[in-house]
């Protein structure tokens, strides 16, 4: 039987724990619920807030470059002594190739405001004193906050199909290996796919993922690349185990900054390009959400009409508080 854990309870082995409180505390739409954000909400928004986590590709730059206006409204949210973060579901970089890309589309940042799922993967098990080793379905960044951690490891390159059926029967396998980690792979292959599934059999490995998005976010583009949910699917079907997931809209990321940095999640905004991970996220953490409409999500997503009192359509897990078309306008309004 395909075996489904709850991911929730799954998610209480952090040593970083996760609230209860926090967890039951699912913010609930009002008739307030997603409005589009003009000067007057964009002004509440501010005096309410002091921290303001943004997500990356679709938000601040897509496959194109820098997004306009995103950089300069950064600039004059840090000028009003408001606290940035930057939280990400990419696994292909890690802190410290972020802050470089940051420097060159004009972002101040440093290694210390990014969460990226790389990082919190290595940081989890760190945590849990993970002392075997993790077959990595995954990329270099990956690989480099493992060793940051101390964190043995194999899988990480190419992997190419060989032999037939006879060899794989018997293939062998690192006896060392107790954690699967699937990240973004470029290099996905059947013998990796194989590999993860077969070393899942064992009921005491550990299944993580860093992420499980549909799709890059590459605006005005007719390509749609996969992501990184696409090398999840693959490996979890086979070895009929779903994993715990250390990016959004799970909590584990927020949990780490707020260990980190103290944050009050009633005066901290979520702005993400997604529905289903970044808006996620806030509603899992208490946290407010500014929508904006330059990566994943178009205004097709939300409800049409009167859409701040279409609390009614079901649940509104996913509808943000306020949307924008782009960033920029937040940082217009300031």
């Amino acid at each position: 039987m395909f075996r489904q854990p709850q991911r929730r309870r799954a998610m209480t082995r952090l040593v970083i724990p996760l609230e209860k409180t926090r967890l039951s505390g699912v913010k609930k739409c009002s008739k307030m619920a997603c409005r589009l954000l003009d000067k007057s909400s964009a002004e509440e928004l501010i005096h309410t807030t002091d921290n303001f986590l943004f997500d990356c590709d679709g938000v601040l730059w897509d496959g194109k470059g820098v997004i306009p206006g995103s950089p300069e409204t950064i600039a004059k949210l840090k000028a009003l002594g408001k606290r940035v973060f930057y939280v990400t579901n990419n696994s292909s970089k890690t802190r410290k190739e972020y802050v470089l890309q940051c420097q060159k589309f004009g972002f101040d940042a440093t290694e210390e405001e990014f969460a990226s799922t790389s990082y919190v993967s290595a940081l989890y098990l760190k945590n849990l004193d993970f002392k075997d080793k993790v077959y990595v379905v995954g990329n270099p960044a990956m690989a480099t906050e493992l060793d940051a951690c101390g964190i043995k490891y194999t899988g990480i390159g190419p992997d190419p199909l060989h032999g037939n059926l006879d060899d794989w029967l018997k293939m062998e396998l690192d006896p060392q290996v107790k954690c699967v980690l699937v990240g973004f792979d470029s290099h996905l292959s059947y013998m990796k796919i194989m590999k993860a599934a077969t070393y899942l059999q064992n009921p005491d490995c550990l299944f993580l993922a860093t992420n499980e998005d549909t799709h890059l976010p590459v605006n005005n583009c007719p390509i749609r690349i996969p992501g990184t949910g696409t090398m999840v699917k693959a490996v979890a079907w086979p070895a009929q185990r779903e994993p715990v997931v250390m990016g959004k809209p799970e909590p584990s990321m927020f949990e780490v900054l707020r260990k980190t940095h103290g944050l009050d999640p009633a005066r901290t905004v979520m702005v993400g390009d997604r529905l289903n991970t970044d808006i996620g996220l806030a509603k899992v953490c208490g946290l407010k959400s500014l929508l904006v409409l330059t990566g994943v999500a178009k205004m097709s997503d939300l409800p049409k009409n009167n859409v701040e009192k279409s609390c009614g359509v079901g649940d509104c897990s996913e509808l943000p508080d306020l949307y924008t078309s782009s960033l920029g306008n937040l940082g217009a309004f300031i």
